[in-house]
């Protein structure tokens, strides 16, 4: 096989799980990332890396934003909004997640690629990724990298919205390095 085939696949397959997301959904997501007083977000696996990514790109925006499971995440609330991403949507984990979310006031917003996930009953907000029936990715990785450009999508909507500009949130990105 040659690069140039597969990464045709890749971007086709990609494009045809984003073409069939809404475009308000992600906008009811940008104004509840602008909203919320915090924004956690959760996720395991692969699913983990795209959450934390993500946190890295709220905290360059400027936004409050936190990861589950870190040592110094503190105590979810009301006016909070926790991002959960999980292809099943059924990870045990997530699930515990949302469901303790819920009971302290959170809003939930769930990105998952099961429309019949037993979260989505659980969450305030939902996005689906669904599956493609013939994926080139291997195990069903095609979500993680739908949801990576979903909500790398949402920071520019984000940056648009509030003004804020790449050289903004370069001031934000760590020194540390």
């Amino acid at each position: 096989m040659k690069f140039s085939w597969i990464s045709e696949k890749i971007l086709s397959e990609i494009g045809s799980i984003l073409s069939q997301v809404d475009d308000k959904s992600v906008q009811v997501l940008v104004d509840e990332l602008v909203k919320a007083d915090r924004i956690f977000v959760s996720g395991l696996g692969r699913s983990g890396l795209v959450a934390r990514s993500f946190a890295m790109r709220l905290m360059h925006l400027g936004l409050k934003v936190l990861v589950v499971g870190d040592i110094t995440t503190p105590a979810i609330a009301k006016n909070d909004l926790l991002i959960a991403i999980s292809g099943s949507g059924e990870t045990p984990i997530i699930r515990h997640v949302i469901e303790r979310s819920k009971e302290s006031g959170a809003t939930i917003f769930l990105i998952t690629s099961k429309s019949d996930a037993n979260t989505i009953s659980l969450s305030d907000q939902v996005i689906v990724l669904p599956n493609v029936s013939e994926p080139i990715l291997p195990l069903r990785s095609a979500f993680e990298a739908s949801a990576y450009i979903l909500l790398d999508s949402a920071v520019i909507m984000i940056m648009d919205k509030m003004n804020i500009t790449q050289q903004d949130m370069m001031k934000r990105h760590s020194n540390l390095e």
